[in-house]
């Protein structure tokens, strides 16, 4: 009998054993990176080991990734275009009101920010690509959840209010993975809760339909629907991106 828990680390026995390579109650090696692949590959929750926290590295590629300053800073407050909702509109379209939320995918932590001056509580949901976003999340006093879209989310059904999500839904080309996501999150968005779908990146006419086709059979109420596009700054490309805000029906 398999695992339910941890046996994808089988598959990845050569990052596993150099995880696993530290000196006991001594430093941890900065090897974050290093269990994000794990992590990435389905080997979670990974083995505890017996040596103390070091603080994290950035890497070279998220220089700017917490300029709190710069383009966060009007972030859900400000719209650059019809595909960014501003949080209180979002908020006013909810039924029975909008007390905790999820976000997935959630990065700095940008929008839990919003939402609790807002007297909203949302966990955030993010992995260190790149750059210590737990840490950073939970220096600004809100909640991280690291974990990756491969794992059933640790709560139980119809607690959430709210379900925020953008690039997080991206999971390549797997229709199946993308099915599963899809359920777990209603699983987990109360009857007349919002799922906030925001920015989400359409690649191509394919992948949009794919994931239209998707969310209709979950029969939620499209309050929003936005299909528009965007130039890239470093290729000068035009994009199409999808937001929606959608309400989950009740159902008997």
């Amino acid at each position: 009998m398999v695992a339910s828990v941890g046996h994808s680390c089988e598959k990845s026995t050569d990052l596993l054993s150099q995880y696993m390579n530290y000196k006991v109650s001594g430093s941890c090696p900065d090897d974050w990176s290093l269990a994000q692949k794990l992590i990435l590959r389905g080997c979670e929750p990974l083995p505890r080991r017996r040596c103390f926290a070091n603080k994290k590295k950035l890497s070279r590629e998220c220089v700017n990734c917490f300029d709190l300053a710069g383009v966060e800073n009007q972030r859900y407050v400000k719209s650059k275009g019809k595909n960014d909702f501003l949080l209180d509109d979002v908020l006013g379209l909810g039924s029975g009101g909008i007390r905790i939320g999820f976000d997935i995918g959630g990065g700095s932590g940008t929008f839990a920010a919003r939402m609790a001056e807002r007297n909203v509580t949302v966990i955030t949901n993010t992995l260190n690509v790149d750059a210590p976003f737990s840490e950073f999340v939970a220096s600004r006093g809100l909640f991280p959840l690291y974990l990756s879209l491969d794992h059933r989310f640790p709560f139980y059904d119809n607690v959430f209010d709210l379900v925020h999500v953008s690039s997080g839904l991206d999971v390549g080309s797997k229709v199946e993975k993308l099915e599963f996501l899809m359920f777990d999150i209603d699983r987990v968005l109360r009857p007349g809760g919002l799922f906030w779908l925001d920015n989400f990146y359409c690649a191509n006419d394919e992948k949009k339909g794919v994931l239209t086709r998707l969310i209709e059979r979950f029969g939620y109420k499209k309050l929003k629907w936005v299909v528009g596009e965007k130039v890239d700054a470093a290729t000068g490309k035009s994009e199409v991106y999808l937001s929606a805000v959608l309400q989950k029906p009740a159902r008997g």
